[in-house]
């Protein structure tokens, strides 16, 4: 099978030459490395062309005319790759010594696999560990035992990183059309999960670095501060965790039109339930405080917090929006 990777970038001198490094010196070798780069504006691309040369893999780089934004920029190196199998990276990560191998093995194993995903070692930005990621995103093992239990989970809230995750090329067709609100591997972890392919290494296979620049981070605490933006209507248009619901949305009806399409009927109410919880979320900002309350309440007789929110105290962040949000 023909291994490609997925290596977008955008201004990641600083770690770029050590992540290639770890993927060149794979004890599997890649074939393909696709590099798509969205008009960084540092040394990225002179590090690389510099440095890697003389490699026996086929490394092509791609610039992007204007910045797309990650979202777009992952799906456009995707349809770029020739691999039978497709790794993604993020550009400052480090990836063990053997995880090609690990998770060509599995694929080799399991031919309906569409989509394999490991752990990762959260590290800072000086690659000491700070934690397991599949303990930080509330990934529990159960999940995994049938298709309906992981998209109910991956809905409540995503487990699957893209820098961890390896796909077959079939998804591709699967996944279309892409959805523009999805992240890349949000969306292909849903896909592969309606479509049986979904699986995982129960090992960490990169160093997950963490720092300041990172397009998406590990941070699941509420902070004083997120509390307080969103009793603030100054901020309203920027806060995202006010928007939360308004964003949720989108992708939930670009899900069931896939549905519908794809004749994926079976987990149409799974999502069903899901677009309903967050239809009432929107909603708060059109109440008074008591009627959000009302609707928490009883979302919380029927324990719909704890079956749509993945993280800890989800009946106290409802109070905490139904209040903040409400009418006044």
């Amino acid at each position: 099978m023909k291994k490609s990777v997925i290596l977008c970038t955008y201004n990641g001198e600083k770690y770029i030459y050590e992540q290639l490094n770890s993927i060149i010196n794979q004890s599997v070798k890649v074939d393909e490395i696709i590099i798509s780069d969205d008009c960084s504006k540092d040394k990225t691309l002179s590090i690389i062309e510099n440095n890697f040369k003389n490699i026996k893999i086929d490394l092509k780089i791609y610039r992007n005319n204007s910045n797309i934004g990650f979202k777009k920029n992952f799906y456009r190196a995707l349809n770029l790759c020739t691999g039978d199998i497709i790794f993604f990276s993020d550009q400052d990560d480090v990836w063990s010594y053997d995880k090609v191998e690990q998770v060509l093995g599995l694929f080799q194993k399991n031919p309906e696999a569409l989509l394999i995903f490991s752990n990762a070692e959260v590290t800072d930005e000086k690659l000491i560990f700070k934690s397991y990621l599949l303990d930080d995103v509330r990934f529990h093992k159960d999940v995994m035992d049938d298709s309906r239990k992981q998209l109910n989970a991956l809905l409540a809230d995503n487990f699957i990183t893209g820098a961890t995750m390896a796909v077959r090329k079939d998804i591709i067709d699967k996944a279309k059309p892409f959805g523009v609100e999805w992240p890349h591997d949000y969306w292909l972890g849903v896909v592969a999960s309606m479509n049986k392919g979904l699986y995982y290494i129960d090992k960490p296979l990169i160093k997950y670095r963490q720092h300041s620049s990172n397009a998406i981070g590990i941070n699941k605490k509420y902070s004083m501060n997120q509390i307080k933006k969103m009793f603030s209507k100054k901020n309203e248009n920027s806060n995202r965790e006010n928007k939360y619901a308004e964003l949720r949305i989108p992708l939930l009806e670009h899900l069931k039109k896939y549905i519908y399409e794809n004749n994926k009927l079976e987990y149409l109410d799974i999502v069903d339930g899901y677009y309903n919880y967050w239809k009432k979320r929107i909603s708060f900002k059109s109440n008074g405080i008591i009627h959000n309350c009302m609707i928490v309440i009883k979302d919380l007789l029927k324990k719909e917090q704890v079956k749509h929110r993945n993280t800890s105290y989800p009946v106290l962040k409802d109070f905490i929006k139904a209040i903040a949000l409400a009418k006044r």
